[in-house]
């Protein structure tokens, strides 16, 4: 059972063509999404970093 499975996915015409399948706007707004997130978070990052340095109130360096 298990061959005639393979074989018939193996031999199966695919559902699209390459002509059909192409970015669209949604894509594009995940992108820019992402983007703007990670701008946000190494933004905070840096701010966090920044303020790990200082030294403790009390502490010499």
């Amino acid at each position: 059972m298990n061959v005639y499975a393979i074989a018939a996915f193996v031999t199966a015409e695919p559902a699209f063509s390459k002509e059909d399948v192409k970015p669209g706007w949604i894509a594009l707004g995940i992108v820019v999404a992402l983007c703007v997130a990670t701008f946000f978070l190494s933004r905070s990052f840096l701010k966090h970093s920044k303020k790990a340095q200082q030294p403790w109130e009390g502490e010499d360096r």
